[in-house]
């Protein structure tokens, strides 16, 4: 796996503390002072949110994406949480970064038709789901989390390979066996002239 994931944080606004880490595993991994340097990209103003964001701090990669769902029953008119994933500063993290978004999907969704967030009991499911996220996705590179009796996610690290090398105009097609033990029908056009 390209990035080894280090942390794994829930943040959410709250109303009257503003933006802040509810949850992380493992417990106190992001500092005060790493938080407050970065608040500003992990719970954003409205132009960045449902975007992908990664911030690099104090030797740490932060890869989330905020987002915010808007509704009258919640206070201030809007729910704005953020789940993200905390690696080393130099580790590529490229692969995780589908899987940050997509758990985004997944927590809008869960909330969106259960109140999976906004409610104080179902939220604090959300520390050994991110246990099992942390542990599983460095030691497998995937994932399967049991959220309730009809809700799975299934994650999986796709790991980006190298570019191929370039084809030159000169390159062209050789057989490596015989040519007559292939069946001409199926050759292309451009074969069959070869």
């Amino acid at each position: 796996m390209g990035g080894r994931i280090e942390c794994v944080f829930f943040s959410e606004f709250h109303p009257t503390l503003g933006p802040k880490i509810t949850y992380q595993v493992p417990e106190d991994f992001i500092s005060r002072e790493l938080f407050d340097t970065i608040q500003v990209y992990v719970i954003t103003k409205p132009e960045l949110q449902n975007k992908l964001i990664t911030v690099t701090a104090m030797e740490k990669k932060l890869i989330g994406c905020p987002v915010c769902i808007e509704h009258k029953k919640y206070s201030r008119n809007a729910l704005l949480f953020n789940l993200g994933f905390v690696c080393d500063a130099r580790a590529k993290a490229c692969a995780l970064e589908p899987i940050v978004k997509k758990l985004a999907g997944y927590l809008t969704t869960l909330e969106l038709e259960s109140g999976f967030i906004s409610n104080e009991e179902s939220k604090q499911k959300l520390v050994p789901i991110m246990t099992i996220l942390l542990e599983e996705l460095n030691a497998k590179g995937k994932c399967t989390l049991p959220i309730d009796e009809s809700n799975t996610i299934h994650l999986k690290v796709i790991e980006q390979r190298p570019d191929p090398p370039i084809v030159q105009e000169y390159d062209v097609p050789v057989f490596t066996q015989d040519k007559d033990d292939f069946f001409n029908s199926q050759w292309d056009l451009t074969t069959q002239q070869v």
